[in-house]
C-alpha cells in the first residue's frame, strides 16, 4: 500500500512540476545577425553547426538560440541571400551555459563568396551565476594528469582524499558525481561509482558554489562530466608509456635481516633502485559505423594500467608464522581495465539516440599495513568491478524546445578477504618438542620426521597425539610448509615484543557489497521567451543494496569447545560477527527552474522536491532491539505470562520476532530553494551572488550497518539509524570575475557553508538489561565553512597559458566524521564543547599550471602547495608533571602537521609521420622527489620522529621483530616519491 500510494503521490506531482532532473549535458548558443554596412538587423538568416543537424533562424530582429548543443568546438555557418556565407571555427560550447555569437553580413558579389574567422572566446562567463569551473578535452591532454581526479585536484575549492574530494570543507560524501546528466555517486560512501578515462571525457565541470535545482543529493558540490561522441570522419588515438618510482630516500628502505644484533643495527635495501613498473595502454577509436550514411558514429576507449606502487614489505614470514622466501613484495599495487563505449544514433534530424557503455575491473593484491611489513600475505587485498549503461533519447520539438528521456542501469560491487574461499584450512602437522623426543615411546617415534614434526591425521599420529596429550607434553600444531594457505588462528600472538614487526596472523575479515541502481528520468527544456530558459521534469530510483561482511572464527564441536587445531567458519547470521542485509530504497525527485537572461542581469532561480524512502525497519523499543537474543520474556516466548511454568513456554523465532519488534521507517522529504544573481558590470566583467539549501540522504552505510541491532552481553555498540533525517547545508557566495587585460582575467569568491544536521554519534541509549547498551547515528553535528578564493588564469594564446588558484579557508566542526564521538567515548575522552578545525581543513591552498609551446614541443608545469591539516597532539614518551596542574590532553586537532609542496612537469614532442601524427612525451610526478608529510607521530608533529618510538631509550629484544628505528620509519606518511614515466602517443 505504502509503495501504492507513493506512485499516486508521484503522478500527481508531475504536471505540477513541470517535468525534472535534467543535469546539464549541453549548452545554447544565441546571437544577432544583422548588416554590416547598416547595422540593420537580418530577419531569416541560416545559422548551424557543421556537421550536425543542429540550427536555427533569425527572427525578424535578427536574433537566434539554438538549444540543445552538446560541449565541445563546432564550426558556426551564416548563409542568406545576397550575402556573403560566414564560416566561425572554434566555437566553443560549455555545459549549462550560453554561449553568444554576433555576425555582420556583408552583401556579395559573387555566389559562394565565403568569410572564414575565428571565434573569440570570452574570458568571462557573465550568465554564470555561481563558481564553475570548466576543463575541457584540449586543457586535460596539456596536464600531466594519469586520471580525472589529477585534474579534479588542481581546482580550488577542492580537497583530494584518495580519489575522494572535499569541496569547499564539507565531507567527501557531499560531493555529487555526474556522467551524461545521470548521477553516478557511490550511495554507500560517496566517490564515484563510475571510472572515466581522461581521454573518453569531452568536459569536466566542477560546480563548487551554489548550483542549480536541476542538481540533487549534493551539500558541498558537483563534478559533472560528459563523454565524447562519435564524429563523422574515422580517426583514433594510442596512447602508452612505462614509468618507475625513483628515490634515494631510506624511508622505503626494508631490513634484509629479521633477528638485527642490536636495536641500531640492520642492514636495509631500498626497493625504489630496482625497477618499480607502471604500465599504461590507451586507446580512443571513433568514426561512422560503415552503412549508415553517417547517421550512426561510435566513440570507443580502451585502458589497461599496472602500477606496483612505492610501498614494500619482505616476506620474511608467512601469514601462517612459517618462514618466508625472503622476496620484496609490493604492498600498494594496482592494476585495472576500464572500457567504455558510445554509440549515436541520428534518428531524424530533431531525433537523435545515444547508448553509452562504461566499464572497469581493478584489484589491488593487497593493501599497506605498518605491522604486516615483514608478514605482507596477510593483509586482505581488495578487488571492484562495475558496469553502467545510459540510454538517452533527445528530441528536438521546435527551435525553442526539446525533451530527453533517460535510463541507466548501474551496477557496482566491491570484495575484500585475504582468501576468497572462507573455509580455506591450512593441512597442519603434529609437533614434538624437542626436548620431550626421549619420552615417546620407540612404537611411536618412527613416525616422528627429523624436524620433530608428524602426521596427525594417520592412526600412528593420532596413538601419537593422545599419547602425548595424556602424558602433559602437548601436542602442539604448525603449518604443513608444503601446503600452508589457509586462515590461521586470530587467537596466535602477531607481535612478540614492543615495536615489533608481526611474525604472523592475517586479517580475519570478508567483505562483499553491491549496488544495483535502475534510474528513469524525463526532462523537458524550453526558451519560453527571448529571456526565459525553464528547465524542469521528474526522475525515479531503485536502488538494490546488498552486504554480506563478517569476521571468520574458529570451529567449534557440538559442545561448542574450539576444535584443535584451528579451522576457520563463517559465523552464522545471529552472531554479532555477521552483517547481512539487502535493501531496496527508492528515490524521486523534482524541480522546475528558470534561467533569466537580461542585458542587465542574469537570474538562475528554481526550487527541488526530493522523496525519500529507506525501505526498511526500525526496533519498535529501542531498549529491547535484538532479535535473536531478546531482553524481556514476552519477546522471548509466545505464550509468555507473569506467572506461566517456564516448561510450557514457546519461544517465537527470529523472523517472528521481527514482525512485531520492528517497524516500517516512515519516507522523507524536502524541498530546496535555489537563487543565483549576476551583474555584468562591463562587457568584460561581473559581479554574482548565489544562495541555496541543500540537502542529502547520509550514505546508506550510516543507515543500514548493523541491521539486526544485534548486542551481546557486556557489549556496548554503535548501531546505524534507518530512520535518520537528510544533512542540511545553506551556502552563500558573492564574487567578482573581471578580464584585466587581454587573454587575462582574475575571479575573486568569498562563501559561506552553514552546515547543519551531519550524521553524528547520538547518546547512550541503556537497554532492560544493565549489561547492554548502545549508541546510534543521529543528525546532530554542525560545521561551519569559510573562505577566500582567488584565481588568475590567462588562457591559452601566443603560444602559451596559465593559471593560478589561491583559496584561504577555515572549516570548523563539532565532529570530522560520524563516528568520531563513539571512538572518543571508548577512548574515555571527553566530549567537544567548541568547534575545532576539521581532519581535512587547508588554511592555505595554491596550485599552478604553465602550459608552453616552442615550435613542436609543449611544456607543461604543475606546481602544488598547502599548509598542512590538523592533528591532535599528544605527550611526549619522557614528559615531566609541572605543578600541581593535573593535564587531561590537548585540544583536539589544535596543531597542524608541516606543509607539503610538489612540482610535476610534462613534455610533448609531435612529429608528421606520413598522415599520422605522432607524439613522444615524459612525464615527471614530483620532480623534486619532496617529501610531503601525510602523517605525522602526535607527540613530536613530524613523521620521522617520535619520543615514544626512540631506540635510545628502548631496551633490546631478541624476539623482536626488526629494529626499533625501522619500526619508527613510516613510508606511508609521506606523499608519493619522484616517478618518471617515458611514453608515445598516435593520432590517426
Amino acid at each position: 500500500m505504502k509503495i501504492t500510494s507513493f506512485l499516486v503521490k508521484t503522478v500527481l506531482l508531475i504536471p505540477v512540476f513541470y517535468s525534472l532532473l535534467l543535469a546539464g549535458t549541453t549548452g545554447k548558443i544565441i546571437g544577432l545577425v544583422s548588416d554590416a554596412k547598416t547595422g540593420d538587423p537580418l530577419a531569416s538568416a541560416n545559422i548551424y553547426l557543421e556537421n550536425t543537424s543542429l540550427g536555427s533562424a533569425s527572427d525578424a530582429e535578427g536574433q537566434f538560440a539554438i538549444l540543445n548543443v552538446p560541449p565541445g568546438v563546432y564550426v558556426v555557418v551564416v548563409n542568406m541571400l545576397g550575402y556573403k556565407e560566414i564560416r566561425m571555427e572554434n566555437v566553443r560550447v560549455r555545459i549549462d551555459l550560453t554561449t553568444t555569437l554576433n555576425f555582420e553580413l556583408e552583401e556579395a558579389i559573387e555566389e559562394g563568396e565565403i568569410i572564414t574567422i575565428t571565434a573569440e572566446r570570452p574570458l568571462v562567463q557573465l550568465d554564470a551565476t555561481s563558481t564553475i569551473s570548466s576543463v575541457n578535452a584540449e586543457d586535460i591532454q596539456r596536464l600531466p594528469a594519469q586520471s580525472i581526479a589529477d585534474v579534479l585536484e588542481l581546482q580550488a575549492g577542492l580537497v583530494r582524499d584518495g580519489n575522494g574530494f572535499h569541496i569547499r570543507g564539507g565531507r567527501s560524501s557531499e560531493a555529487a558525481y555526474w556522467v551524461d546528466g545521470m548521477s553516478v555517486t557511490d550511495v554507500y560512501g560517496g566517490g564515484s561509482a563510475v571510472n572515466l578515462e581522461t581521454m573518453s571525457v569531452e568536459e569536466v565541470e566542477v560546480i563548487t558554489g551554489t548550483f542549480n535545482a536541476e542538481y540533487g543529493q549534493a551539500m558541498s558540490g558537483v563534478i559533472n562530466q560528459i563523454t565524447k561522441e562519435g564524429s563523422p570522419t574515422l580517426s583514433g588515438q594510442i596512447r602508452t608509456y612505462v614509468g618507475d618510482y625513483y628515490s634515494s630516500s631510506e624511508i622505503y628502505g626494508v631490513l634484509n635481516d629479521p633477528q638485527p644484533v642490536s636495536e641500531g643495527a640492520g642492514v636495509y635495501t631500498n626497493p625504489l633502485n630496482d625497477f618499480n613498473p607502471v604500465y599504461n595502454v590507451d586507446a580512443n577509436l571513433e568514426g561512422p559505423l560503415p552503412f549508415t550514411s553517417n547517421r550512426v558514429t561510435f566513440f570507443f576507449n580502451g585502458r589497461y594500467f599496472s602500477d606496483e606502487g612505492y610501498l614494500y614489505g619482505r616476506e620474511w614470514f608467512l601469514p601462517q608464522g612459517l618462514p618466508g622466501n625472503k622476496e620484496i613484495i609490493a604492498m600498494n599495487p594496482y592494476e585495472s581495465f576500464t572500457g567504455q563505449g558510445k554509440l549515436t544514433f541520428q534518428l531524424t534530424p530533431l531525433m537523435k539516440l545515444n547508448y553509452n557503455f562504461m566499464g572497469n575491473t581493478w584489484n589491488a593484491d593487497r593493501s599497506f599495513a605498518h605491522d604486516y611489513k615483514y608478514n605482507p600475505l596477510g593483509t586482505a587485498q581488495r578487488k571492484g568491478y562495475g558496469i553502467t549503461q545510459i540510454v538517452e533519447l533527445n528530441q528536438t520539438l521546435n527551435k525553442n524546445t526539446f525533451y530527453e528521456a533517460r535510463f541507466m542501469k548501474l551496477y557496482n560491487e566491491y570484495e575484500q578477504y585475504v582468501y576468497e574461499d572462507p573455509t580455506n584450512t591450512i593441512h597442519y602437522l603434529g609437533f614434538v618438542e624437542p626436548d620431550s623426543l626421549y619420552l615417546v615411546p620407540d612404537s611411536l617415534s618412527n613416525i616422528i620426521n627429523s624436524d620433530g614434526t608428524y602426521d596427525y591425521t594417520s592412526d600412528s599420529g593420532r596413538d601419537l597425539t593422545n599419547y602425548l596429550s595424556d602424558n602433559g607434553l602437548g601436542p602442539t600444531y604448525i603449518a604443513d610448509p608444503a601446503n600452508p594457505e589457509g586462515y590461521y588462528s586470530p587467537q596466535e600472538i602477531t607481535s612478540i615484543s614492543t615495536y615489533s614487526f608481526n611474525f604472523a596472523g592475517m586479517d580475519m575479515g570478508h567483505y562483499k557489497r553491491s549496488t544495483s541502481s535502475w534510474v528513469g528520468k524525463v526532462d523537458l527544456t524550453s526558451q519560453v521567451n527571448k529571456a526565459n530558459l525553464i528547465k524542469g521534469g521528474f526522475e525515479y530510483k531503485l536502488h538494490d543494496l546488498k552486504l554480506n561482511s563478517y569476521t571468520i572464527q574458529p570451529k567449534t564441536d557440538s559442545e561448542g569447545t574450539q576444535l584443535v587445531p584451528f579451522e576457520p567458519m563463517v559465523p552464522g547470521l545471529s552472531s554479532i560477527n555477521h552483517n547481512y542485509y539487502m535493501r531496496k530504497p527508492i528515490e524521486f525527485a523534482a524541480y522546475v527552474q528558470d534561467k533569466v537572461e537580461m542585458q542587465e542581469m542574469f537570474i538562475n532561480i528554481g526550487v527541488r522536491f526530493d522523496y525519500f524512502d529507506p525501505q526498511t525497519v526500525k526496533p519498535v523499543d529501542p531498549r529491547d532491539t535484538d532479535i535473536y537474543y531478546p531482553i524481556q520474556e514476552k519477546n522471548i516466548y509466545k505464550n509468555w505470562q507473569p506467572d506461566a511454568d517456564p516448561s510450557q513456554l514457546v519461544e517465537y523465532t527470529p523472523e517472528e520476532r521481527r514482525a512485531f519488534m520492528y517497524t516500517d521507517v516512515k519516507p522523507k522529504t524536502q524541498v530546496s530553494p535555489r537563487l543565483g544573481i549576476g551583474y555584468p558590470i562591463s562587457s568584460t566583467g561581473k559581479i554574482y551572488f548565489s544562495y541555496g539549501h541543500f540537502f542529502k540522504i547520509p550514505e546508506y552505510q550510516h543507515l543500514y550497518s548493523s541491521p539486526d541491532f544485534k548486542i551481546r552481553d557486556g557489549e556496548v555498540r554503535l548501531f546505524g539509524n534507518p530512520d535518520l533525517n537528510a544533512e542540511h547545508t545553506v551556502k552563500y557566495e558573492i564574487g567578482l570575475q573581471q578580464q584585466l587585460i587581454t587573454d587575462l582575467v582574475l575571479d575573486a569568491t568569498v562563501y559561506y557553508s552553514d552546515i547543519r544536521d551531519w550524521v553524528g554519534t547520538g547518546p547512550i541509549i541503556e537497554m532492560y538489561s544493565d549489561q547492554r547498551s548502545y549508541y546510534q547515528y543521529e543528525n546532530k553535528d554542525y560545521a561551519s565553512v569559510r573562505g577566500i578564493i582567488l584565481i588568475l588564469q590567462k588562457r591559452f594564446a601566443h603560444n602559451f597559458s596559465t593559471r593560478l588558484d589561491y583559496q584561504f579557508q577555515v572549516a570548523e566542526g563539532t565532529y570530522s566524521n560520524p563516528a568520531d564521538a563513539y571512538n572518543a567515548i571508548q577512548n574515555q575522552e571527553a566530549p567537544l564543547i567548541a568547534l575545532t578545525p576539521l581532519n581535512w581543513e587547508q588554511r592555505h591552498t595554491v596550485s599552478a599550471v604553465l602550459n608552453f609551446m616552442i615550435r613542436n614541443w609543449m611544456f607543461s608545469f604543475v606546481g602544488k602547495y598547502h599548509t598542512g591539516q590538523p592533528y591532535t597532539p599528544g605527550f611526549t614518551s619522557r614528559s615531566a608533571t609541572v605543578g600541581g596542574t593535573t593535564f587531561r590532553g590537548w585540544r583536539n586537532n589544535s596543531q597542524y602537521k608541516p606543509e607539503i609542496s610538489s612540482l610535476d612537469l610534462y613534455i610533448n614532442r609531435k612529429f608528421d609521420l606520413f598522415k599520422y601524427e605522432l607524439a613522444l612525451f615524459i612525464t615527471i610526478y614530483n620532480v623534486l622527489d619532496q617529501r610531503g608529510q601525510t602523517g605525522v607521530y602526535s607527540d613530536t608533529g613530524v613523521a620521522d620522529y617520535s619520543t615514544y618510538v626512540d631506540p635510545a631509550y628502548q631496551s633490546y629484544s631478541a624476539e623482536r621483530i626488526g629494529t626499533v628505528g625501522s619500526y619508527r620509519n613510516r613510508p606511508d606518511w609521506y606523499i608519493a616519491p619522484r616517478q618518471i614515466q617515458v611514453g608515445t602517443s598516435i593520432h590517426f
